[in-house]
């Protein structure tokens, strides 16, 4: 976890329904099937993103809970925003602290739920629990050398 920063909702002159990052410009051609699926996780992963917290968090937070969500299935998402200005307002209203962490960091930590990418929005993406273990497993830095030492 890093920087907390007040959520925007608008910022005048944008036109948010383009890509404003990096991770929106790569899930844009992933959607696209301009870039494969790998290269969009692993853009997720190394990607600045946000989460949602009711209370103030900082580098000596004990614990920290996330918004969770639920998704069609009844199931608990952790939901994570590419920009602070694509946060819904009903949101920042429940939880209106948004932290700054890396996408590899919410994979590490999650467990028993799955994660949501600017929910609503376009540019956005649903991993399930089972995925987000997935991505764990198969993104791991050391998983490459440990495969290669099987072979």
């Amino acid at each position: 976890m890093s920087d907390e920063t007040t959520p925007q909702t608008t910022e005048s002159g944008t036109d948010w329904s383009q890509p404003q990052t990096h991770l929106e410009t790569v899930l844009k051609a992933g959607q696209e099937n301009r870039v494969e699926a790998g290269e969009v996780i692993a853009t997720f992963l190394n990607s600045e993103v946000f989460f949602l917290s009711r209370e103030k968090v900082d580098e000596s937070s004990p614990q920290v809970q996330p918004m969770l969500l639920q998704n069609a299935d009844n199931q608990p998402v952790v939901a994570l925003f590419t920009h602070p200005a694509r946060i819904p307002g009903a949101y920042i209203e429940e939880a209106p602290f948004a932290v700054r962490v890396l996408g590899a960091s919410v994979v590490d930590h999650l467990s028993g739920a799955g994660l949501v990418l600017n929910p609503g929005h376009d540019l956005g993406f649903e991993i399930p629990a089972e995925g987000v273990a997935q991505i764990r497993r198969d993104f791991r830095p050391d998983a490459a050398a440990e495969q290669a030492t099987d072979s």
